[in-house]
């Protein structure tokens, strides 16, 4: 918002509110038939492309967990959950514990 304003901050100009069934031109263009969305489209899912990490950067995580305390706490608390080492971690790890997950030893 605050980028918008500033943008707009160069003009000298003045909002004007017109009811929908007066503003015509912004009516029109919004209901443009090459805008239109279509019924088939809009539930159609796809996918394009789909890729995996190479071994090597996943070593390279799991090697880079060895220098981060907060993961080392994480892995931890997973390997051995319990409420004992719930209360070892740190207190922004403990309220947001729920959201992690470890699969093949990545978080």
């Amino acid at each position: 918002m605050a980028r918008w304003l500033s943008f707009f901050a160069e003009y000298n100009f003045q909002v004007e509110y017109k009811p929908g069934r007066l503003n015509v031109v912004a009516d029109a263009l919004s209901r443009r038939p090459d805008y239109a969305v279509h019924k088939a489209e809009a539930n159609e899912i796809g996918v394009i492309r789909t890729s995996t990490p190479s071994s090597s950067l996943l070593d390279d995580v799991r090697s880079a967990y060895a220098n981060d305390a907060d993961a080392k706490q994480l892995l931890d608390y997973f390997a051995a959950r319990s409420d004992k080492s719930r209360q070892k971690l740190a207190k922004h790890l403990r309220a947001r514990v729920h959201r992690y997950r470890v699969h093949n030893d990545l978080l």
